[in-house]
């Protein structure tokens, strides 16, 4: 991050030309004079999000974004109409720098920008979806022309659309193809950094696979801007994101707790995951102005007529949220601090709950997915009563002495007042216990019949075994107990019920076959002795006897099951898809960071693809194509290593892209063979 230097240059106001304007609308992507600036702040946030040129903390993509954009005429997509000589029915005259700040400067920015009133309009014939417009939009952000992107966006598409026959939204195809100031135009209309695609990736993910190292942590930035601000704003720290520390919770010097203290931070912990979310994001719209609020105090030429007390109305949130927003400006410094780090300590615990291992109770991990802080927008209501707390002076004291240590505190169940509800709409604390209780039990009761289930089977299974047994052993028994004989006497009653148990399968009383010495001839062993003839015509007629269907199971209990068709098509085609990639990468070997990782994901995919099959198949070229593909990914692995370590020796460099090739090109090979060998079998 950094300021932004002082530019000497001709810049002039989007709104009424005065030169050397000092502030930027980023999502607007103008530059804005003192007085234009004061009533673009008046309209809020949500029509025009307003920066400091000089005194801001920039990214240098941002600036980029915000100086490329209006420096190529993006205000003439604000101002279409004026400047269309064709356009006869729009007789507004654009307000000069000496006009009157009220009403002239006033009433054209808000038609400008609140109203939109001279945007380009298509005609009927040309009128698009929305669907239409966020396609365009799709497709435009893969390139550097970012006044289409604007166009598009101002015309109402949608930066945040999932295009389902693609999987991915704009930002996935801007951060593939490197374009980071496309990205920086989205985010700054609204395009959510941690949304995924079909395949669960983010665009920081599709910025790393892609090469783009830089753009990755820059959007991972982006991730965590709401909580990377509110702790700025506390101690002016922020978290070392290539380092993985994601969240910093500033400590604050109090230890005083009371009731109202423990009550407040209780109502905290007992938000569901999308009122928390409002409410920082709340808290975050509060930061802005009040660091705003600050910079224009000490620079602006009129402070006293056009200073924003409380966050604008915004027309998209119901009367009681923006009653609350507004009563945020209330809160001291101290209090706000708190409050501050109590959100921070709740998003930190509710952080580490979704990433901590999964419990094996799926009521609990129930209870848990509710608890999760998402990364996706509230689908309730807008009416939801996230501000009844403050509906009143008293209720909303309550909030502003929140304790601001970051331990955890948790309510006490032998405590009558914890237990008490929390607010109007707020689930208490004994709400949620008897939500879980219902959870356990329903869970204990599904399992409970689960075992009983098996302990029929293992029975019924058990039954099936001893009769399966007696039909083997009965005609055995009779026929040796007539004319058995072994090594020249009868068999006896103690020899017969100490007889070796026979394998289902083989019929062959174990330890009976005597070992081949190799002093004899392959023919004497084919000599049948009576012991042998005894077991061959027990096996025949134990063959010959009807197989009831209660035992049907058991014959069948040696089949090895193959994967279905579908499962093995899909996991194919991942590995498919991988080699893909590698080979994109490889068309650049200046991008060698993407070798090693693009290997490692067709090692994943093909370690997915071979645990669908048996250990050891019993097809000879099944067992063959996976050990090929255990091989070459092997191969493939350190070969992309000493290819991503090359960097003068164009000769070696060249063997290590064909050693890389001809271990991809066996994948594939290997990869094929096995569908084909599998769709035959």
């Amino acid at each position: 991050m950094a300021r932004p230097k002082h530019r000497g240059s001709v810049d002039t106001c989007a709104d009424c030309g005065a030169p050397e304007p000092g502030w930027a609308s980023l999502n607007r992507a103008i530059l804005l004079c003192d007085e234009c600036c004061s009533i673009h702040r008046s309209l809020g946030r949500h029509v025009s999000h307003i920066k400091s040129l000089h005194k801001g903390i920039w990214s240098t993509y941002l600036l980029s974004m915000v100086r490329t954009l209006n420096n190529n005429g993006a205000n003439s997509i604000w101002e279409h109409s004026l400047l269309d000589p064709s356009n006869s029915k729009i007789s507004r005259r654009k307000p000069q720098p000496k006009d009157l700040l009220h009403p002239v400067k006033a009433d054209f920015i808000k038609a400008k920008h609140q109203q939109l009133a001279f945007i380009l309009r298509p005609s009927k014939e040309e009128i698009c979806s929305e669907e239409e417009l966020s396609r365009q939009l799709h497709s435009s952000v893969r390139t550097a022309n970012l006044e289409t992107s604007l166009r598009l966006l101002a015309q109402g598409a949608n930066p945040n659309y999932f295009y389902q026959e693609k999987g991915t939204t704009p930002l996935h195809v801007a951060a593939k193809a490197g374009q980071a100031l496309q990205l920086e135009l989205l985010i700054a209309n609204g395009g959510n950094p941690s949304t995924m695609d079909s395949n669960g990736q983010t665009a920081a993910e599709h910025a790393k696979m892609a090469g783009h190292l830089d753009l990755a942590e820059r959007i991972i930035e982006s991730m965590y801007e709401v909580t990377d601000r509110l702790t700025y704003h506390v101690c002016a720290r922020k978290p070392d994101h290539r380092l993985g520390q994601h969240l910093i919770i500033p400590q604050w010097g109090t230890t005083e707790r009371n009731e109202m203290t423990i009550q407040a931070r209780n109502k905290l912990q007992m938000l569901p995951n999308h009122l928390l979310e409002e409410l920082a994001m709340d808290v975050y719209d509060e930061v802005d102005r009040r660091e705003t609020e600050a910079i224009w105090m000490s620079n602006a030429s009129l402070p006293e007529r056009c200073t924003v007390p409380f966050l604008p109305v915004n027309p998209q949130l119901s009367s009681t949220r923006n009653q609350g927003r507004q009563k945020l400006a209330r809160f001291t410094v101290q209090e706000f601090a708190i409050l501050i780090i109590d959100l921070l300590t709740e998003a930190k615990q509710r952080h580490m709950l979704t990433n901590s291992t999964p419990p094996q109770d799926p009521a609990v991990s129930l209870l848990r997915k509710e608890q999760t802080f998402g990364n996706h927008a509230s689908q309730v209501s807008d009416d939801e009563p996230l501000y009844d707390s403050v509906a009143s002076d008293d209720d909303y004291a309550a909030l502003t002495v929140v304790n601001a240590s970051a331990q955890t505190s948790v309510p006490n169940l032998d405590d009558e007042k914890a237990l008490a509800p929390m607010a109007k709409g707020l689930p208490s604390v004994v709400e949620v216990l008897k939500k879980q209780l219902t959870l356990s039990d329903s869970t204990i009761r599904d399992l409970r019949n689960e075992i009983r289930s098996l302990q029929s089977t293992v029975e019924r299974l058990s039954q099936e075994n001893c009769e399966l047994r007696n039909m083997i052993q009965a005609p055995l028994k009779s026929r040796l107990q007539e004319d058995a004989v072994v090594n020249g006497h009868v068999v006896g009653e103690r020899e017969l019920g100490s007889e070796p148990i026979l394998d289902v399968k083989t019929l062959t009383p174990r330890g009976s076959q005597r070992p081949a010495s190799m002093y004899e001839t392959r023919e004497g062993l084919r000599k049948s002795s009576p012991w042998s003839t005894a077991n061959n015509q027990a096996k025949r007629e134990v063959e010959a006897l009807p197989r009831p269907n209660t035992t049907q199971s058991l014959w069948d209990c040696g089949t090895v099951s193959l994967p279905p068709s579908e499962e093995v098509t899909r996991r194919t085609e991942q590995v498919t898809r991988r080699i893909q990639e590698l080979w994109m990468a490889m068309q650049e070997p200046s991008c060698r960071e993407a070798f090693v990782p693009c290997a490692e994901k067709i090692r994943v995919a093909v370690a997915e693809l071979t645990a669908i099959f048996p250990p050891n198949p019993m097809e000879d070229n099944v067992r063959s194509a996976l050990r090929q593909l255990n091989g070459n990914t092997g191969r493939l692995q350190a070969e992309c290593a000493g290819l991503q370590r090359c960097t003068s020796d164009t000769d070696h460099m060249d063997r290590c892209l064909q050693q890389v090739r001809s271990c991809a090109y066996d994948i594939a090979k290997a990869t094929k063979l096995l569908v084909t060998q599998f769709q035959v079998c």
